[in-house]
């Protein structure tokens, strides 16, 4: 029995993906979930277990009308909001960068899964159909550092993606990251808009004006960044709405 096995594996693995298939239902190689380790059982898991999906839940709790950032309950809007309006028109997330959700964004850019960007599109889908008025022009991706341009750019893939469900246009070149930043994590507020102060532009010959922009990004903490870029599209005519998977809790 040991050699027919063995035989079986040897065949499968040098078929490529098909034959893998076929040795994991032969119970040789059973593929994992990549964030709690059991294995994928069901016909429509992939790369995560029903069980952890079924963690990643909508955002619960109150959220400022215009910035969606976490306030407290019986309030309509936060102190900056109220201050100064922001460079767009609203802005939802999903929900809370934390547990599942974290894990999966942090596996899909870091881990460079990106198959992943499906579940992540089909979330920020019904982003849009619960609390973002469209309809929109185009998606247009936070754009990356320019030193990773030719690589994985898991923001442009994610819109990509978003932007064919939506049936609108995907513009990744509208915005262009002009100089690299250090990384916005740990740095106070005032650190992160010097940071990204004159760090996007709009590409040349760019024409948005009376456009729908919605600017997608994968995580926000301070929304310096979303707020530099929709500046950007703002000043060149277009009304922006914003949109990212998840947001920190300050």
């Amino acid at each position: 029995m040991v050699i027919p096995l063995l035989r079986l594996a040897a065949r499968a693995l040098a078929r490529g993906g098909g034959g893998c298939l076929r040795l994991a239902r032969a119970g040789l190689y059973r593929p994992r979930c990549r964030i709690c380790s059991c294995d994928l059982v069901q016909a429509r898991e992939a790369i995560l277990c029903t069980d952890c999906r079924g963690r990643i839940v909508p955002a619960r709790g109150n959220a400022c009308r215009v910035c969606g950032a976490f306030i407290p309950a019986g309030l309509d809007a936060c102190g900056s909001c109220l201050l100064q309006a922001p460079p767009f028109l609203r802005h939802r997330s999903f929900a809370a960068y934390e547990g599942t959700l974290r894990q999966a964004i942090i596996l899909y850019k870091y881990g460079e899964i990106e198959p992943l960007k499906h579940l992540l599109a089909q979330l920020c889908l019904e982003t849009v159909r619960a609390g973002l008025a469209g309809p929109f022009d185009a998606v247009v991706p936070v754009p990356a550092d320019r030193g990773r341009r030719h690589g994985f750019q898991p923001v442009r893939a994610l819109g990509a993606v978003l932007a064919r469900r939506l049936g609108i246009a995907c513009w990744p070149r509208v915005l262009r990251k002009i100089r690299r930043t250090q990384p916005q994590v740990g740095l106070t507020r005032a650190q992160r808009l010097a940071n990204l102060d004159g760090a996007f532009a709009l590409a040349a010959g760019s024409r948005i004006a009376g456009k729908r922009i919605l600017l997608i990004d994968d995580v926000t903490t301070t929304g310096t960044t979303l707020h530099r870029c929709a500046a950007v599209l703002k000043k060149g005519g277009a009304r922006v709405t914003a949109l990212t998977l998840a947001q920190s809790r300050l």
